[in-house]
């Protein structure tokens, strides 16, 4: 059964060009160190085009348990280019827009 953590946020107008640059430093990143991200079965990310707050992002990080989204987590934040990938992410977003949940796989 799987562990799904949704994140869902708008980008500040002003930020978008940030948020792409950021956006491709992240997804290189992940490609290229895949022992940080050892325990992520998949990661989507979908820009919403209809209905709701208009270009507002959801972020799908997969697992398999709990203790992998942690362990993964816990690797993350202890990488350099990490840290500075999120710090980036924080000042590009619209913080009252940002929510985190966390869904689990039942049928």
């Amino acid at each position: 059964m799987s562990i799904i953590l949704m994140e869902a946020y708008l980008v500040r107008y002003e930020k978008q060009a940030e948020f792409q640059s950021s956006l491709k430093e992240f997804i290189k990143f992940k490609k290229g160190h895949p022992k940080v991200f050892e325990g992520l079965r998949s990661w989507r990310l979908l820009q919403q085009s209809y209905g709701g707050i208009a270009n507002s992002y959801v972020e799908m990080w997969e697992f398999d348990s709990l203790p992998q989204l942690e362990n993964c987590n816990t690797r993350l934040r202890k990488t350099k280019a990490m840290k500075k990938i999120l710090a980036d992410f924080y000042g590009e977003i619209d913080h009252t827009t940002f929510t985190r949940s966390m869904w689990e796989n039942v049928a």
